[in-house]
């Protein structure tokens, strides 16, 4: 029963799980199906996403709320705004306002039920400026799907065609030319004002109508050829022909044709340019009536006559052109405008053709005068004058004229404007005053600039001015004498003074003339202003004075180098007069002699001053001590004209001086003396505090450490007596109880036993090297010996190179510095041992610096000490070091005061000052250094082995 039962529902387990196998491939198949659905609407989404970010049109969603709901990236681009600036603005606010009311109006097509529509408005972009944007938009569901295309530059071209067109509409009807449109019929289209005027039909009499209408019989057939080119396109042409008026006039036209192709060559019609020509020919039939008489006369004037066709741009020439500018018949035949123009002279081509512009436009007579090129290449001034002829339109049609050569006539005026500028230019800028007085009436007539300055008046209130206006009261009565001797024919001369316009007062010196102007007698006076001069003159009295008062030694000599000028005090030092004509070389000191002819002078001469002390001599012969300056005095040439000098007796001076200068010595070495005590006291009161630092440390050191040491071998003696009773009692019971044998495994009795005595051997070797390190100490210091006594210097040494212990070891930086020892047999020597040993510290510490600094360098830093005797009675000491070395210069200063080449807070420069003291002064001894770069530095001490 059981496995019928159990088969049962194996069974009903099969059938479900085939059935629900079949529910899995029904669901998987139904799910490969949405799912390739979807791959596929998401592909079309990819492909509508990319087009929709490449498009170079805007494209965009909108909502009917008003806001953009996603704009593409060209959008972006053309209205300069971000997708999140877009999104966030209401998309009528960047509309134009005036384009705002039809925007919302195509918009509300959507409301009647249109679902697309397209219109075009102006979008504000962020810098302010507008675009046209041309709108495309469709409506569905619940937004609306937009494109629009940039059309900004359309609309600009748009705009300036429109403007274009007017112009040509206005141009059309305001051109005094006929202009004339006809179709391939060359029936009229276009027909404007002037067209009308000149045939007397309107423009809708003329539509439509036919070229022959307006031709009389005679010359259509002419027409009818021109036509026919014309319909061929063989190109514009010009034509003068017959034609008939409104009213049966015959008149003569000018005609120009030209026919209109498109791009691909197909013809559109004619546009022709027509001007009634009828009085134009008429006179000019009736000119060259005239012409031949005309050329006859002219050739008798000398002048060139032209005639200049405005229209054509020709010019023919009449008289006697070929003279005049060296042209021939034929060369005169060929001559235009541009040729006329090209014959001007650059400076005035400009002005020259301006004024012919002008007078063309303003209907009035033509005259300039420029230079002309003849046809050899020079250039002849000539005076051009002419006259426009004008139809009766008002239109310059003509223009006859003539030439002159002027040449001599400009170069005698040119020569007139040269002097008159010359004597307005002597008379403007000179310096003196000039006035011209009319002797009749004694008024002002002319003045120059420098009389008007000199009086603080204007030249228009100068000439306003009576003479007693600025000639002072009291010189009123010289103004008669003026007046009175100059109508005589004599020439004035006074000095005077007169008044400024401010009221002050200067001197002058006046010269009067008489000389006719204008036909009239009149008196020309220069008035020059000597205030300056008068003043110095008196300065030079009271310079005078000044110089004879002074009590030093002046004197003025010529070029030459005679005597002119001595003042008192030099003429009683020197024992000479001042009229004596002597040569200055007689004062100088013998001794000076050379100097003052080979270098003093020469000085002078070249560079105009010389200063110093010299020698002078008096008459009598004695010398004596000056400070002197020889001044040479050159005119505007460079040339010596007098020399000058000043000098002061300074024997008093000198004495005080040498004085001051031995005081100044003596000070100086009191005070360097003074220096190197103090700095002596300050380091020997350093090294006495630091030896009883280092004294009293080693005592307190000494005594626990003695007493650690000396107990150390009974507490050995103890630990030996314990380990063998612990030794005989594990031989004797060998069968240990439960809490001996626990105790005997928790503390480790086997290893206890084997490394004590290592303990106590440890610790000894540990005071032993501590009672070492306090040796040194109080070797180092000496405080327990006498000052001055013999010494061992090797224990000195060793006792500094356990103080530096540390910084000998091996560093991060640096292997540690390896020391060779390389001592000689030395007796004892009497020294100050704590001065010797502070010498040591110095030169060692300087070595360890040394070659810290030549980290980078793969070799071993190694610092050698030798010791040996010599001359049987003194002692070398060496140390060397295999550093980076030092220059010359350097080792010229090692030893100086305060020198050092440490960084700051690294050094005093002290040590080896200090060094160098002790074993010169202390010990008579001497101490060297000798280095080179690169290559290391050796320091060697001499000092004698007894005092």
């Amino acid at each position: 029963m059981y496995t019928e039962a159990l088969e049962q529902e194996i069974n009903l387990l099969r059938q479900q799980n085939a059935e629900l196998k079949q529910q899995l491939a029904a669901t998987t198949h139904e799910f490969s199906a949405t799912i390739a659905r979807l791959e596929q609407q998401l592909t079309e989404a990819k492909n509508l996403s990319l087009f929709f970010d490449i498009s170079a049109d805007l494209l965009c969603i909108a909502g009917f709320d008003g806001y953009f709901q996603r704009v593409n990236p060209a959008g972006e681009k053309i209205l300069g705004y971000s997708q999140a600036e877009l999104l966030s603005l209401p998309f009528i606010e960047l509309v134009h306002p005036e384009d705002q009311a039809s925007t919302l109006g195509e918009m509300s097509k959507l409301s009647e039920g249109i679902k697309v529509f397209r219109f075009e408005n102006r979008y504000r972009c962020k810098d302010g400026s507008y675009c046209w944007l041309s709108w495309t938009s469709v409506a569905h569901d619940n937004c609306v799907f937009a494109m629009a295309r940039d059309v900004t530059e359309r609309k600009a071209t748009e705009e300036a065609l429109k403007k274009f067109e007017t112009k040509i509409k206005f141009l059309l009807q305001q051109t005094p030319l006929g202009i004339i449109e006809w179709n391939s019929a060359f029936e009229v289209v276009e027909w404007n004002p002037a067209a009308e005027k000149i045939f007397g039909y309107s423009a809708a009499e003329m539509l439509h109508q036919h070229a022959l209408e307006i031709v009389p019989e005679n010359q259509k057939d002419t027409v009818v050829e021109v036509i026919k080119s014309l319909l061929e396109n063989r190109g514009g042409n010009y034509s003068l022909n017959e034609n008939i008026s409104k009213y049966g006039k015959s008149i003569t036209c000018e005609w120009i044709n030209t026919p209109l192709v498109d791009s691909e060559g197909n013809f559109l019609g004619i546009y022709s340019m027509v001007q009634d020509v009828s009085e134009r020919l008429n006179f000019e039939a009736a000119l060259r009536d005239s012409e031949e008489r005309f050329r006859l006369a002219t050739e008798q004037t000398g002048q060139a006559v032209y005639d200049y066709n405005v229209l054509s741009g020709k010019i023919q020439w009449a008289g006697t052109t070929e003279k005049f500018m060296g042209l021939t018949a034929e060369e005169s035949e060929d001559f235009d405008i541009a040729t006329w123009e090209s014959m001007i002279h650059p400076q005035d081509r400009n002005l020259v053709t301006s004024l012919l512009t002008q007078a063309m436009a303003g209907k009035t007579r033509y005259q300039v005068e420029y230079r002309l090129q003849k046809k050899d290449g020079t250039y002849i001034d000539v005076e051009d004058t002419g006259v426009f002829l004008f139809n009766h339109e008002g239109q310059a049609y003509r223009m006859l004229g003539t030439l002159n050569d002027i040449s001599e006539r400009k170069k005698a005026e040119s020569m007139l404007r040269q002097q008159e500028a010359q004597y307005r230019g002597i008379f403007e800028t000179v310096n003196d005053g000039i006035s011209v007085v009319d002797l009749e009436t004694s008024n002002i007539v002319a003045v120059n600039p420098a009389i008007c300055q000199m009086h603080g008046y204007s030249q228009t209130e100068f000439l306003n001015l009576k003479l007693t206006d600025y000639v002072h009261p009291h010189d009123h009565h010289r103004l008669e004498d003026f007046i009175k001797i100059i109508k005589a024919g004599g020439e004035f001369h006074a000095q005077a003074t007169d008044i400024r316009k401010d009221g002050t007062s200067f001197d002058i010196e006046v010269t009067g003339k008489r000389f006719d102007y204008n036909g009239k007698p009149h008196a020309i006076s220069v008035v020059r202003d000597i205030s300056e001069r008068i003043q110095a003159e008196q300065e030079q009295q009271r310079l005078l004075a000044i110089l004879e008062a002074t009590t030093d030694i002046v004197g003025i000599a010529d070029a030459s180098g005679r005597n002119c000028y001595l003042n008192k005090a030099a003429q009683r030092i020197l024992g000479m007069s001042s009229t004596d004509n002597f040569p200055i070389i007689e004062v100088v000191g013998v001794s000076m002699l050379e100097k003052f002819q080979t270098e003093i002078i020469p000085t002078v001469l070249q560079q105009g001053i010389w200063s110093g002390e010299s020698l002078m001599r008096s008459l009598c012969g004695e010398e004596f001590p000056v400070s002197q300056v020889i001044i040479a005095h050159k005119n505007e040439q460079g040339e010596v004209e007098f020399l000058s000098t000043i000098a002061r007796d300074i024997r008093d001076r000198q004495q005080i001086e040498a004085q001051l200068r031995q005081q100044a010595q003596d000070l100086a070495a009191t005070l360097q003396e003074l220096q190197r005590t103090q700095t002596q006291m300050i380091q020997a009161e350093k090294m006495s505090s630091l030896g009883q630092l280092v004294a009293g440390v080693a005592h307190e050191i000494n005594n626990p450490v003695n007493f650690i040491h000396g107990n150390l071998s009974y507490l050995e003696e103890h630990i030996q007596d314990l380990l063998r009773i612990i030794q005989v009692y594990q031989e004797k019971n060998t069968n240990y109880d439960a809490e001996f044998q626990t105790l005997h495994e928790e503390i480790d009795l086997d290893y206890i036993q084997h490394d004590l005595p290592k303990i106590l051997n440890s610790m000894k070797v540990g005071t032993q090297r501590i009672r070492q390190i306090v040796l040194s100490l109080r070797t180092f210091s000496r405080m327990d010996e006498a000052e001055f006594k013999a010494v061992d210097i090797h224990a000195g040494i060793d006792s500094t190179l356990m103080i530096l212990q540390h910084r000998l070891k091996e560093q991060p930086e640096r292997p540690a510095i390896q020391i060779i020892k390389d001592y000689g047999t030395l007796p004892l020597v009497e020294c100050y041992a704590g001065q010797l040993n502070q010498v040591f510290m110095n030169i060692l510490a300087n070595a360890i610096d040394a070659l810290e600094e030549r980290m980078g360098n793969n070799q071993i830093p190694t610092i050698r000490i030798s010791t040996s005797v010599c001359n049987s009675h003194r002692i070398k000491i060496a140390i060397a070091d295999n550093g980076m070395g030092m220059p010359e210069k350097i080792q010229q200063q090692v030893f100086n005061p305060f020198f050092t080449t440490k960084s700051v807070g690294k050094g005093t420069g002290m040590g080896m000052s200090i060094s160098y003291q002790i074993i010169t002064e202390k010990h008579n001894g001497k101490l060297e250094c000798h280095s080179q770069p690169g290559q290391g530095t050796e320091f060697m001490i001499e000092i004698p082995i007894q005092q």
